[in-house]
């Protein structure tokens, strides 16, 4: 692909902010990077997947308000984290980040474990405790 054929379709990249590198070949037959803001395949494929991950976290809604899950594993599915991720960023271990989405566990946590945990999700403690 040439530098003047680098899509620039931005509808989801462009209104995030987001730039996406992408490699064409220069008048000289050099390849080099050329920023893009995205392109159609690629905006249909994220849409798609941000709508699965909206149903799959909806269906998890389900089971915090039915009681079987804690709002940490509706916000870690909403938010796209692992057991793993969030415990790299909270400082739990990955084996207590499956506990805590236990109803019963996350009930018991202290103020300042649910504070720890809505700052690695980047949200309000007030956020955590809900599935809002």
């Amino acid at each position: 692909m040439k530098i003047k054929e680098v899509p620039q379709d931005g509808v989801i990249l462009e209104s995030s902010g987001v730039r996406d590198v992408c490699y064409a070949v220069d008048e000289n037959g050099n390849y080099t990077q050329v920023i893009s803001v995205g392109w159609e395949p690629k905006n249909d494929a994220i849409n798609f997947a941000w709508e699965a991950i909206n149903e799959e976290s909806e269906q998890i809604k389900v089971k915090v308000i039915a009681g079987t899950l804690s709002p940490l594993a509706y916000h870690m599915h909403r938010l796209v984290m692992t057991p793993a991720i969030l415990a790299d960023y909270s400082g739990f271990s990955k084996r207590e980040i499956k506990k805590f989405c236990e109803p019963e566990t996350f009930s018991r946590l202290k103020y300042d474990d649910l504070h720890k945990l809505a700052d690695a999700l980047n949200i309000s403690v007030e956020q955590l405790i809900s599935a809002d």
